[in-house]
């Protein structure tokens, strides 16, 4: 039996603008999703009992049921594609912290997609991938391609951008909680932006204006969460250029152009989990 093994990488968030509020309760955004080093292994076998099995191994625990994105992937694709030869047994390393706004369920189900098109011969375009993927959660296009785009509407409404951070040194900081998405969001009713000036982000020169970039959810995480806080004037006191939470949280991340930095700094908040990583860049 053929085997597939895919490195699915996190994302992190470069600014976060929360917009409108939608009919159907959920909101427009504007950010900079780009694809980081950090990643969980997944592996995909067929195998002859026509069901799909899922396990999960590592550190991190997930739910291998019905629930787990992997299995929603593997059944959208069968499904879309009508095969009925569904055997295949998906094992997931999972190394990405869960809750922690980096998108490692999302890029998950992405993935699957991805590596079940490949499997099956099944020639769905990337673009169609991206529909379909959708219909998993609005991080999950994203993933599709990957790389740095900026992601507006739902999340869904992708678009490539040159911003090419491979001169840096990205720490990521996890605290010892996870955000609820939902739970984030819901502070968001009144007082959104009725103006955002979305052109003047959508070019950057050799020198990034990281004034430009911040991340509604902060102000909303940090009010609960004190801890972050703390974290943000750890990497501003270690020489960080730029400090953000990723998504609706909890990881905080600081971007360094010197790696003696990023690594004093992960010495300095080792009582979390950090982990210094590489952007990833597409062409």
């Amino acid at each position: 039996m053929q085997l597939l093994t895919v490195k699915s990488y996190a994302k992190l968030n470069i600014g976060l603008k929360v917009l409108d509020t939608l009919p159907d309760g959920y909101h427009t955004i504007w950010t900079i999703m780009h694809e980081i080093d950090l990643h969980d292994l997944i592996s995909i076998k067929k195998n002859k009992i026509n069901k799909i099995q899922f396990e999960s191994y590592g550190n991190i625990s997930v739910p291998t049921d019905s629930s787990n994105l992997c299995v929603k992937a593997a059944e959208l694709f069968f499904d879309f594609c009508n095969i009925n030869d569904i055997g295949i047994d998906i094992k997931l390393h999972k190394k990405i912290p869960i809750g922690a706004g980096l998108g490692g369920g999302s890029s998950n189900a992405a993935n699957i997609l991805l590596s079940l098109n490949n499997m099956y011969e099944a020639n769905i375009s990337n673009s169609n991938l991206c529909n379909l993927a959708f219909n998993l959660g609005c991080d999950v296009p994203f993933f599709i391609n990957g790389g740095v785009q900026i992601a507006e509407g739902k999340g869904e409404k992708l678009s490539r951008i040159n911003f090419d951070l491979r001169d840096y040194f990205i720490l990521l900081v996890c605290p010892n909680f996870s955000v609820s998405t939902k739970w984030a969001y819901s502070f968001f009713k009144n007082n959104l932006p009725k103006n955002f000036n979305r052109p003047k982000f959508r070019t950057f020169q050799n020198n990034i204006d990281w004034s430009l970039f911040e991340n509604d959810f902060e102000e909303v995480i940090k009010t609960t969460y004190p801890e972050v806080t703390e974290i943000r004037e750890t990497l501003e006191d270690s020489g960080a250029l730029f400090i953000s939470l990723s998504g609706s949280g909890s990881t905080m991340f600081g971007i360094f152009n010197d790696f003696s930095k990023a690594n004093l700094a992960q010495q300095t908040l080792k009582p979390y989990f950090c982990h210094i990583v590489k952007p990833i860049i597409k062409k």
